[in-house]
């Protein structure tokens, strides 16, 4: 009796011996892991915040580095078509229910002033459809395209990028806004 008394006793140090190594490990993996989490913060915060959206969306932000104007005068569309191209790709974007009356229609026309058509199908070719189907969101990609007469440098830099960091709508206006 005495032996398996001994023999249970000594078991039972064993068990509670390796359980303390046990949980010592994962409280070191909790502690290593709450060390990466407080790192990666640092990293997060200390990063450079992007620039605010301008209040008024029918004005855009102005570029860093301003570019020289076109050789047309101010307002004038370019030849081939501004602002019907620009409703027709808008409007084939939202629901036909969208743009059948006078009201719908003169609210897709003040977004089109100076947005070219091209540019609002290649980004609505690059998002998913349902994050390009709405008047909102078609109205912030007239915002983001207003002033770009073709949407070349939007393809070029989204050809050279990988297909996920050209997918959302705030990526391809970072690089809109570096295109004009």
């Amino acid at each position: 009796m005495r032996i398996a008394l001994s023999v249970f006793f000594i078991l039972s140090v064993l068990l509670t011996i390796e359980s303390v190594a046990a949980t010592s490990q994962k409280t070191q993996q909790l502690i290593d892991q709450y060390h990466s989490e407080k790192a990666l913060w640092a990293v997060m915060l200390n990063a450079p915040r992007p620039r605010p959206l301008p209040d008024e969306p029918s004005q855009p932000a102005p570029p860093t580095k301003p570019n020289p104007p076109p050789n047309r005068p101010p307002n004038c569309p370019p030849p081939g078509g501004f602002p019907s191209d620009c409703i027709e790709a808008v409007c084939n974007q939202m629901s036909r229910f969208e743009c059948d009356d006078r009201q719908d229609m003169l609210e897709v026309a003040r977004a089109c002033h100076n947005v070219n058509g091209d540019c609002i199908r290649t980004v609505c070719g690059k998002v998913s459809r349902f994050a390009c189907d709405e008047k909102l969101e078609l109205f912030e990609v007239t915002s983001m395209c207003r002033g770009l007469y073709d949407s070349s440098c939007i393809e070029y830099v989204c050809s050279r990028v990988s297909r996920f960091d050209c997918d959302e709508l705030s990526e391809i206006r970072e690089i809109a806004q570096q295109c004009r």
